[in-house]
């Protein structure tokens, strides 16, 4: 790739800054520095962004992490081989040290011993590791850490812990860098052969799995990390549905014009069970809105623009959805032919700009309007992104076809919440509640919390439980009541309903009598 995009550069900013910064030069010298490298998904994001730190002044971020970057400069690579280790693994790990003369030194110890021998043998003093948040060892860790106290001293050094699945992928992807093979065949977390299967939330129909960058809930990233000979927890398969939304328009970041559509469209995909990962707003710049198409449609299943269609100099949405594809923008035949249809001898050039599409990249969708006659203005879904007006009224005009495009693939299970209304405010004392019903089912059901003020029944904090799955749910809420302390249960509960921080309770809530 020429360069990574804006998004890429962004996501990966404070990583380079904490290994380029002060804080870890302190700490010792190039040479006292090790890398941790397992051939997992989190290594290999840390593999590129250490070549960039090491290599590349800040002014040069933006380079080319496929070009000739040889080496780590002194930082000592080392990977554990064990038995029973995946051989995709190991293939890919040797490729790498072969592919960028990382010299990977291969130990063969349990991570503590081989950590100790690594510290007595050379002068490492701090270690990368690709420890991100929700790893069962990130408890308690920050981005410069100290080892514990019944281990030897070194420095743990974690660039991407505040990392999120999806900004995973969206690196790996959208810099276009090798990444093991496994993750292609439904593999979402990789452990040893004997207690990691691939993610059943990617089971296609036939069998096959989806590859790893399709899951679009990454509370389920290690879902498939169990034991072969132990059934699989049965998961809702609907939650791999995945959107992003981007909405383009000065006017909006400008706060002239109030964003009305990205609440619209977050209703409306998830009232059809689809999952919004991600909703971005950018201005009225091609190279902005080709960065964030590029990257939403390498990480989600579809990708829905709002804005910036029409027919003066900022409307360039078109022309970035051209350039994240890689197509020239050009005129549509068909697209014109309705146009001129609609507009007979008063076209302009104007109106012609309307007609211009990616080439070879877009179907066209025909509808009716409410007066039964066929807009001259259809649909355009570019490869998975629906290019949609940002005009509220016809947004929600050309959404009822893309919502009958989504439906039409196959319906999906539909989202159930319960919302609990506390009596409580300190948010600090509800936490192990949460965090419990978290560990019994934070698989099956999403737990969210929301402080209020001013609601007219008293409640000061919202207790969010979603899931597709009915009974997990009823068994999440049961637990949480049991689990509240006494004089914090919910006052009153409401079901299937979608929008928080009324000053009333609703009239479909049901009274709970406090224990």
């Amino acid at each position: 790739m020429a360069g990574w995009p804006e998004i890429l550069s962004c996501i990966a900013a404070h990583t380079l800054d904490t290994l380029n910064g002060r804080q870890c030069s302190d700490c010792c010298s190039v040479s006292g520095v090790a890398f941790s490298f397992n051939g997992g998904k989190d290594s290999t994001v840390l593999l590129h962004i250490i070549r960039a730190a090491i290599a590349l002044p800040l002014s040069e971020r933006t380079a080319d992490l496929n070009g000739d970057v040889h080496g780590l400069k002194g930082i000592c690579s080392f990977v554990f081989e064990r038995g029973d280790d995946f051989p995709q693994i190991l293939d890919f790990t040797n490729e790498m040290s072969r592919q960028y003369g990382l010299h990977v030194h291969k130990l063969h110890a349990d991570f503590r011993s081989g950590v100790e021998c690594l510290l007595e043998t050379t002068k490492v003093k701090a270690i990368i590791l690709g420890t991100r948040r929700g790893d069962p060892n990130a408890n308690g860790q920050e981005t410069f850490c100290p080892s514990s106290a019944d281990w030897p001293p070194f420095m743990r050094v974690n660039p991407i812990l505040d990392w999120s699945y999806a900004d995973v992928w969206t690196f790996l992807r959208g810099t276009a860098v090798p990444y093991c093979s496994l993750y292609d065949e439904g593999y979402t977390s990789i452990g040893a052969i004997d207690n990691t299967v691939p993610n059943s939330l990617l089971r296609k129909e036939n069998g096959t799995f989806a590859p790893a960058y399709m899951l679009a809930d990454g509370r389920m990233e290690r879902a498939g990390r169990i034991n072969k000979q132990t059934p699989e927890v049965p998961v809702t398969k609907s939650l791999t549905r995945s959107a992003a939304i981007i909405v383009v328009g000065d006017e909006l970041l400008a706060a002239k014009v109030q964003d009305v559509n990205t609440p619209f469209l977050c209703s409306q995909l998830r009232a059809i069970g689809w999952r919004v990962c991600k909703v971005v707003m950018v201005p009225d710049e091609i190279d902005a809105i080709s960065a964030e198409v590029r990257a939403a449609a390498n990480a989600f299943e579809i990708v829905i623009t709002a804005g910036g269609v029409g027919p003066t100099r900022d409307d360039v949405t078109m022309a970035g959805v051209a350039e994240a594809l890689g197509k020239p923008l050009s005129g549509d035949s068909g697209l014109e032919i309705r146009l001129r249809n609609y507009f007979g001898s008063d076209i302009t050039a104007a109106h012609l700009k309307m007609a211009e599409a990616p080439q070879g990249a877009c179907t066209v969708i025909d509808y009716m309007r409410d007066d039964g006659s066929a807009s001259p203005f259809p649909l355009i879904k570019c490869n998975n992104v629906y290019v949609l007006p940002g005009v509220p009224d016809l947004l929600r005009s050309k959404w009822k076809v893309a919502r009958e495009q989504l439906l039409a693939e196959g319906e999906l299970m539909p989202f159930h919440t319960v919302v609990l209304r506390l009596p409580v405010s300190d948010e600090t004392r509800i936490a192990p509640a949460l965090d419990k019903v978290a560990r019994a089912l934070g698989r099956q059901v999403s737990i969210g919390s929301y402080p209020m003020t001013k609601q007219k029944d008293g409640a000061g904090i919202l207790l969010s439980l979603e899931s597709k799955d009915m009974k997990q749910l009823t068994c999440a809420q049961q637990l949480l009541n049991d689990a509240l302390p006494s004089d914090a249960r919910a006052t009153s509960v409401e079901y299937d309903s979608p929008v928080f921080g009324r000053g009333t309770t609703p009239r479909s809530s049901i009274d709970v009598a406090r224990e």
